[in-house]
């Protein structure tokens, strides 16, 4: 089956609406075929609810090879399933401490990753 390219934004905000995560997958097609996958991560924070949203992390993150059927899977659902939306979760606050130097960009796309591997399998 050839490859066809394909992305999906999806968002993750907290209860206290003081946080969104962006979480966009996008699928590359390479020159040999094969596919690519990236996550289009990005960490905004408001002060109040309801309250203007400010970018504290945005990054571009490569998807483990051994994450692309779930990728896809998610994808093809259109939703991050309950154990992904926790995942993303976490990686929003390794994101906050990367933003206070208390963390590395190489944690933020562990995070990222290990979220996407969270999907069940139903």
């Amino acid at each position: 089956m050839p490859c066809t390219p394909i992305s999906i934004d999806l968002l993750v905000e907290t209860p206290d609406q003081l946080r969104k995560i962006g979480f966009g997958l996008e699928k590359f097609c390479n020159n040999d075929g094969t596919e690519s996958w990236i996550i289009h991560f990005e960490l905004d924070e408001a002060t109040t609810a309801g309250g203007t949203f400010i970018q504290v992390v945005k990054l571009d993150i490569g998807v483990n090879p051994e994450n692309h059927d779930v990728t896809a899977a998610t994808v093809a659902s259109g939703s991050l399933d309950d154990n992904q939306t926790s995942g993303v979760l976490a990686a929003g606050d390794t994101a906050k401490a990367l933003s206070q130097g208390q963390a590395t960009e190489e944690d933020v796309k562990g995070d990222a990753n290990d979220a996407l591997a969270a999907r069940g399998s139903s």
